[in-house]
């Protein structure tokens, strides 16, 4: 991974999630976690493989050809392949799967990520003739998985794959399987006899399934192996036979990751082609509950609905099989404070309504976070054009283990991590957001040709000629009045992105560029005092910047152009003011910029009257600097401003922008208070300025204990357009 030098604090965390992949590397696949997880998981070695593809690229290709290895003749890859020298310590192990032909292997599978590893492993390969010749090696075995999925498990071509265990979702006891398992009858004089062993894991065992759904999972076991594993037979007497969202939406992604290996490998995509148009169709129609607006796991055998506030019900994003109208609502549901899936205080998407759950329930595929779920969710995002949410996304997952080490999942309120520590899933998957984020400067990211505006650029043209507009007193309540429209109409509910182009092109911009020019005979002695002032410039630096990426067609970033801050100009009372001109040289008391060696404004400059007297830090998180990393858009009022800007810094210093690590003793950053470190008085009260705004009360006592000296490291600042 190449590092922009700002990303050198994240170098230790990689380094750990790495290690932990080597611990738990068994010579051929990597196992989840040291402890009874000794053996290959399906879906998570394909996780992994991800993980791997980010730095270690040959070894995620032996990762996935150790399971290829072992896939059944018909096609099937099973859910775990057992270890030989491992066994003893985990059930059901081989001799309980009784799998044909005495295969070291369960008799289920899991969700088909596996064509989709494979593409990001070729994605991410220095070198593309290796990879290639490992996606040629791979295709027969996908296209088998693939086959087996379409047609064994899908007799009536309904363009949807059933699952018969709980376990192949991959959310073991999620509270979809609540209701088709209660259904399940059950005589427990003829069940096997079986020993858990999961329950010898301590505080683990209070989180895992109950001995009643345990009785229901072992008779399913049963059923399938005096069936002798005929797909057939299965699926007369299998009591258990569901067409799972999260499962098909992953086989639709990956039929349409399967067409592009087969077009990489020369091969003919048309029969992956026709898997994703009919998987998409089903979810699309099937699937979908239009009275409650979401997406519902069915029974195979009577399309009754199984309906769970999940986060399973996001992944049609994921396969990007959900249409416009359905993608809008469901993102609706997803970004909104009342969603019970991320809602409220939650760190990231839980895998279950929390408000839903008992006081004691705290099962794993419940209440808790967890990366893999998380990580699929993003990727449906960006495929609907939703990029911010899902970076803001990416950028709270990374925080957990950060902050929490690499667990299996983690505490939806509070983070904490819960289940399995040192496990690989999220090592791997650490190591693929924090490249996916943290990358490159935005000039080599976008692959800029940057240019220069030169000669400063005025935006508010003069209209003189409008007679009795010229010096009108309510010249700047018009404007922010115009501005507000814009923001009602443009501006995300969060206030975090921004639509551009349709801004551009619409009347209420229109109306905005013709009052800006009010501007240029507004006298400026009208704004006497300090908050006067304060909302007047911080309202006007974010107004010129979005005029100005609105005027100049900006796509990516403002580094588009190296001179963007210092030579956009608004005329105001007949001087010219730049974004520079504003920030350094009024609301910073004409401090010094960042790596300049002067103040903006020179000794006798006729705009220096109205520098503020003294810099109030807090602005720099109520200037938007229409990056991905500033703080949200707001409109500042005069008689408002102070708790306003209080509010914005309270906001900034509680987000992903600033992360307190007491354990580590490290206190992560924004570069912001590394270039205005002296506004706060230095890195000191850099301590003391987040320290009094922290709302957690733990990481609030160690950073205003003075006998703790955290290092400060500082995190990446993402310049990409806040669109």
């Amino acid at each position: 991974m190449l590092f922009n030098r700002q990303d050198q604090g994240l170098k230790p965390y990689l380094n750990k999630a790495k290690t932990i992949l080597s611990l738990n590397w068994q010579g051929s696949y990597t196992r989840p976690s040291p402890g009874i997880y000794s053996h290959q998981w399906n879906r998570d070695s394909a996780f992994i493989a991800m993980g791997y593809a980010r730095f270690d690229v040959y070894r995620g290709m032996m990762e996935l050809n150790h399971l290829f290895k072992h896939q059944w003749e018909n096609g099937m890859l099973p859910h775990i392949v057992f270890n030989k020298d491992h066994l003893g310590h985990y059930f059901p192990e081989p001799d309980f799967w009784q799998a044909p032909k005495g295969r070291l292997t369960s008799g289920i599978t899991a969700p088909p990520l596996q064509a989709t590893a494979c593409l990001h492993l070729f994605e991410h390969a220095p070198d593309k003739e290796m990879a290639t010749a490992f996606l040629k090696e791979a295709f027969p075995h996908l296209l088998a998985s693939h086959k087996y999925l379409h047609i064994t498990r899908d007799p009536e071509a309904t363009g949807l794959a059933y699952i018969r265990h709980p376990w192949e979702s991959g959310l073991e006891n999620s509270p979809c399987w609540e209701e088709p398992l209660k259904n399940m009858g059950i005589d427990r004089a003829k069940l096997p006899s079986y020993k858990r062993t999961d329950l010898k894991q301590g505080a683990l065992s209070e989180k895992i399934p109950s001995d009643h759904d345990y009785d229901r999972y072992v008779m399913l076991v049963d059923l399938f192996r005096k069936a002798a594993y005929d797909e057939k037979e299965i699926q007369k007497e299998c009591p258990f036979l569901v067409y799972d969202v999260l499962f098909n939406s992953i086989l639709c992604k990956a039929d349409q990751d399967l067409a592009e290996i087969a077009r990489i490998t020369g091969q003919d995509p048309a029969q992956p082609h026709q898997w994703a148009k009919m998987a998409k169709k089903a979810i699309r129609e099937k699937m979908w509950s239009p009275e409650k607006n979401r997406f519902d796991s069915l029974c195979a055998k009577s399309s009754q609905k199984y309906a769970a506030d999940t986060a399973a019900l996001f992944m049609p994003l994921y396969a990007r099989a959900a249409s416009l109208d359905q993608a809008e609502i469901i993102y609706k549901f997803l970004n909104s404070v009342s969603c019970p899936p991320g809602s409220g205080d939650s760190l990231a998407i839980p895998n279950q309504d929390t408000s839903h759950l008992k006081p004691d329930s705290r099962a794993f595929w419940q209440g808790p976070v967890w990366l893999e779920i998380n990580w699929l969710i993003c990727q449906g995002l960006r495929a609907y054009g939703y990029k911010q949410k899902a970076d803001a996304m990416r950028k709270d997952l990374i925080q957990l283990p950060l902050n929490f080490g690499f667990y299996e999942n983690y505490d939806s309120k509070k983070g904490k991590g819960a289940g399995l520590g040192d496990f690989s899933c999220s090592a791997a998957l650490f190591w693929d957001l924090v490249h996916d984020y943290y990358r490159k400067d935005p000039i080599s990211d976008f692959n800029l040709d940057v240019k220069r505006l030169g000669t400063p650029l005025t935006l508010n043209k003069s209209q003189r000629k409008a007679p009795g507009e010229a010096g009108d007193p309510r010249a700047v309540e018009k404007i922010m009045n115009a501005m507000q429209l814009l923001k009602d109409e443009f501006f995300s509910e969060d206030h975090r992105r921004v639509n551009y182009p349709a801004m551009r092109h619409s009347s209420h911009y229109q109306a905005y560029v013709h009052l800006s020019s009010l501007l240029c005979n507004y006298h400026l002695g009208l704004i006497k005092e300090q908050h006067e002032k304060q909302a007047f410039w911080i309202n006007l630096y974010n107004a010129i910047v979005i005029h100005g990426i609105v005027e100049l067609h900006i796509e990516n970033t403002v580094m588009e152009y190296s001179d963007f801050f210092r030579k956009l100009i608004y005329e105001i009372g007949g001087e010219g003011y730049s974004p520079d001109h504003i920030e350094h040289g009024i609301l910073r008391a004409n401090a010094r910029p960042p790596n300049r060696l002067a103040p903006v404004f020179k000794p006798f400059d006729a705009r220096k009257q109205h520098s503020l007297a003294k810099v109030d830090p807090r602005i720099h998180f109520a200037l938007v600097r229409s990056s991905r990393s500033s703080a949200p858009i707001d409109f500042y009022r005069a008689e408002e401003v102070d708790e306003q800007l209080e509010l914005a810094a309270v906001s900034f210093v509680n987000s992903s922008e600033v992360v307190v690590l007491p354990a580590s003793g490290k206190v992560m950053l924004s570069q912001i208070f590394k270039w205005y470190a002296k506004d706060f008085g230095g890195p000191d009260k850099v301590i003391e300025f987040i320290g009094t705004r922290l709302t957690d009360s733990e990481k609030k006592s160690y950073l205003l204990d003075r006998a703790n000296r955290p290092t400060l490291e500082y995190l990446h600042y993402d310049w990409q357009l806040n669109r």
